[in-house]
């Protein structure tokens, strides 16, 4: 999966227009609205509320998916992660691993039992290599 989204990602970087993509192509196509409407089936006051609403943030996807076709254009649509996946499994499985330590270490603690920082940071290292094995008990902390 890591790989598929770094090709999107690769492909996919750089920023929305403020306008949006819908105004920005249709302006280079040199389609009116009015133009871009017909060959929507909708009407200009119509297209104009998309466009609005696509810079603001608000527009839904199947409006996106008529007007890109009515331009000749696809819609292309991902969710790509900031870094890899496995680094955000890595990353959040050492969250977890750090809390489960912290609570037990301040118990521990109270009890004069304590550990070292040594000890502490391989714990850490082997409770987030367990929880790498079972995800779902990473996004609780």
């Amino acid at each position: 999966m890591d790989a598929a989204l770094k090709e999107a990602k690769s492909a996919w970087n750089r920023p929305i227009p403020p306008e949006g993509w819908i105004r920005t192509l249709r302006e280079a196509l040199g389609m009116s609205l009015r133009q871009l409407g017909e060959r929507a089936g909708a009407s200009k006051t119509a297209v104009a509320s998309i466009e609005r609403n696509e810079a603001k943030g608000t527009v839904r996807r199947e409006s996106l998916v008529k007007l890109a076709d009515a331009m000749d254009c696809d819609l292309v649509y991902a969710i790509v992660p900031r870094s890899s996946l496995q680094e955000a499994v890595s990353k959040q499985a050492a969250r977890a691993a750090e809390y489960i330590v912290a609570r037990v270490a301040d118990s521990m603690a109270l009890e004069a039992q304590g550990t070292s920082v040594a000890e502490r940071d391989q714990l850490v290292l082997e409770i987030a290599d367990r929880l790498r094995k079972n995800l779902s008990e990473i996004w609780d902390v």
